[in-house]
């Protein structure tokens, strides 16, 4: 049995700009984004001959079938294709946190079935041969209209500046953890309570993307400034909250999906009672909320928060990507 453990993601500036779309068009495109301590496990096995079916996979549901085209998994039906694997399998996945939440979830849990079916083919792949796969997979042959920051975030692991140039290739940088630390402790994560589908608001996205260009711009600008931050010799933790507020009008600005009453609300309660800034992870209209406020200030924005059932969870960073815990024959 195989398995690895992935880190999910939060990134802070540039998001949209690691859509081809953007990225081709507008020189390169650029992220900020650190991974987390919630991880997705995924679990190879190969599968006994002794049971009827071919495949079983478990995850959110569960299948037994007999043939890859019946897989109705799409990322497991087709990272099977890519990869030429045709054993029989059992597939397992464990999440802790629900998917649809604005963290990766979906790239992170590709990057982590790519890592396993490498190993289990015997191929030894790098970090970056691994995000590319996966990226590739869920991009080019799903179709699906989102970008590669997930992957690498998810694959790399750690605190980075991501590059996405238009002949595909992504420049790395890594950022300096004493100020990850500094973020994360003044940060509060309150899940909204509501799922949302990141394809339909990306698409939604897509459809503005001319008109959007210069929006995107300015927030690819806020990510370029973060990764100068190890030359800065004072970070600070106010400017970096405004500069997210400010990427956060931006962004709801590229589609009316984006944000809601509920979010808005939310948002402003914790503005009126100390936050200095935040924003919805991921492509928005759900999912966790991140707010930026001086320690003072937690309890009484956890509490006001509380009263419109937003729920505090308590995250915190990773130094690493995707890795392998467990092999054996």
């Amino acid at each position: 049995m195989i398995i690895s453990k992935t880190p999910l993601r939060v990134s802070f500036f540039g998001g949209g700009t690691d859509i081809p779309s953007y990225y081709k068009n507008n020189q390169y495109g650029s992220v900020v984004s650190t991974s987390i301590n919630k991880y997705i496990y995924v679990s190879v096995k190969k599968h006994s001959d002794l049971f009827k079916e071919k495949y079983r996979l478990n995850y959110s549901e569960t299948e037994i079938t007999n043939t890859k085209n019946q897989i109705k998994n799409n990322i497991i039906k087709e990272t099977l294709n890519y990869m030429n694997i045709e054993d029989s399998l059992y597939i397992s996945t464990i999440a802790d946190i629900p998917g649809s939440s604005g963290l990766g979830s979906s790239s992170s849990f590709c990057v982590g079935l790519v890592n396993c079916l490498y190993k289990y083919k015997g191929i030894n792949a790098s970090s970056r041969i691994i995000a590319n796969t996966a990226a590739n997979i869920e991009m080019n042959i799903l179709n699906k209209p989102i970008g590669k920051q997930d992957h690498y975030a998810a694959a790399i692991g750690g605190f980075n500046y991501f590059k996405f140039m238009k002949d595909e290739s992504v420049l790395i940088k890594k950022i300096n953890s004493i100020f990850l630390k500094k973020i994360f402790d003044n940060s509060l994560f309150f899940w909204t309570g509501d799922s949302r589908n990141a394809e339909d608001v990306l698409s939604d996205q897509l459809k503005n993307k001319h008109k959007n260009s210069e929006n995107l711009s300015k927030i690819k600008d806020l990510s370029d400034k973060y990764k100068k931050i190890y030359k800065l010799k004072l970070f600070s933790i106010k400017q970096f909250a405004t500069d997210l507020n400010f990427s956060w009008n931006l962004k709801k600005k590229l589609s009316g999906k984006i944000s809601n009453d509920k979010i808005d609300k939310a948002y402003e309660t914790a503005l009126i009672n100390g936050a200095s800034g935040g924003k919805i992870l991921g492509a928005g209209n759900g999912g966790f909320l991140l707010i930026i406020a001086n320690k003072k200030y937690h309890q009484g924005i956890t509490q006001s928060l509380k009263k419109i059932n937003f729920k505090l969870v308590d995250f915190s960073y990773s130094n690493y990507g995707t890795k392998l815990i467990s092999f054996t024959k």
